[in-house]
This record gives C-alpha cells, sequence and structure tokens, in this order.
C-alpha cells in the first residue's frame, strides 16, 4: 500500500515536472517567434531603405527654378532678432489637474521619400465596350477553318476464298 502512494506520488511530481518544461519550452518558442518577427520586420525595412536610396542615386537631381525678380520699389524685410532664453529656476510646484485639452502629437521632420519609378502602364489596358462586341462579330462572321473531313468507316470488301458459293434461286 505504502509503495503504492509513493508510486504515486512520484508519477505526480514528475507530471507537474513535465508540464513545466513544456511551459518553458512554449515559451522559449514563444519569445524565439517574436525576435524571428523582429529581424524579419528590420530586414525589410532595410530593403525599403535600399531601394529608396538607389532610386534617389538614379533619379536627376531637379533643376534649381530661377528666382523671380523682386519689385524696384519693395523693402527688404530684415531677419528677426534670435530669442534669448531665460534659464528657470527649480520650483517645486503642485500637479496641475488633467487638462482636457489634448497634448498635440511630435510631428516627424523626416525628409520626404524619393518617389518610387513606375513602370509603363499598358498601352490599352481595357478595351471599350464596342472595340469587344467589333471583335466578337468578326468572329463569329468570319469562316471557321475547314476542318480535315472524317475518314469514313471501312466497309469490309469482298474476301476471295472464304466466301460460300453464291447460289441463284
Amino acid at each position: 500500500m505504502r509503495r503504492l502512494k509513493s508510486d504515486a506520488e512520484k508519477a505526480e511530481l514528475q507530471a507537474a515536472a513535465a508540464k513545466q518544461r513544456v511551459r518553458a519550452a512554449k515559451a522559449a518558442l514563444k519569445q524565439t517567434r517574436k525576435l524571428y518577427k523582429a529581424e524579419k520586420k528590420a530586414a525589410k525595412q532595410a530593403r525599403k531603405k535600399f531601394a529608396a536610396a538607389r532610386t534617389a542615386a538614379l533619379a536627376r537631381a531637379p533643376k534649381p527654378s530661377p528666382r523671380k525678380p523682386t519689385r524696384a520699389g519693395k523693402k527688404a524685410v530684415k531677419a528677426p532678432a534670435p530669442k534669448t532664453y531665460k534659464v528657470k529656476r527649480a520650483a517645486v510646484k503642485a500637479p496641475a489637474a488633467k487638462s482636457k485639452v489634448p497634448k498635440r502629437t511630435r510631428v516627424s521632420r523626416k525628409p520626404r521619400r524619393a518617389p518610387k519609378l513606375r513602370a509603363r502602364a499598358a498601352r490599352d489596358p481595357m478595351r471599350s465596350a464596342s472595340d469587344v462586341a467589333k471583335s466578337v462579330i468578326q468572329r463569329l462572321q468570319s469562316v471557321a477553318p475547314a476542318k480535315a473531313p472524317a475518314p469514313a468507316p471501312e466497309v469490309p470488301g469482298p474476301v476471295i476464298g472464304n466466301d460460300p458459293p453464291e447460289v441463284n434461286p
């Protein structure tokens, strides 16, 4: 009896250990998949950057447009003087209550991407309905190509020597 009890406890402990190993393996697999996806995404972004850089390198630089002449009587506008910033003293402020105005999101200051080079469009990708109708009518009215005549079924000819003698009444 005691032996059976100890065997049952051992089996329970082994089952619990197996569950832990399975959970650990699943967690490792999940982490590996996550890393794989991140690497795949990074590779895709690198390919896109490479394609954009290649396109930018191959594209001609646009010619600068000529400046428009200014009027003679117009006065030049001075650039504003640079702002001077005051250093704030560290002061302890009470936490401000949440305002109902949402904060503005930061605007990305990235340069624009180079436009993609597009393949030339097909000359006539879609035919008009009248063109389709004309081609169908021409196909129906045209004479179908002559087919080879079907071979005539072979009619057995007279076999000499095996025929019974003909009897005339």
